[in-house]
């Protein structure tokens, strides 16, 4: 039976993706994900950091 591979996206191609939807944004949209990056970027990024530490041992 055939092992399922996980393909984990390298930093390179998120950021290369992210800046491809950026580009694609109109000005207001980008200044409305600016927002609501700035107000909920450290609650998730907190989150992030809390799991990563949980997962390792």
């Amino acid at each position: 039976m055939p092992r399922k591979l996980k393909l984990r996206p390298s930093a390179w191609a998120v950021a290369v993706a992210a800046w491809d939807v950026w580009r694609r944004l109109p000005p207001k949209q980008r200044q409305q994900a600016l927002g609501l990056a700035r107000k909920h970027g450290p609650k998730v990024a907190k989150q992030l950091i809390k799991a990563r530490r949980a997962r390792k041992p």
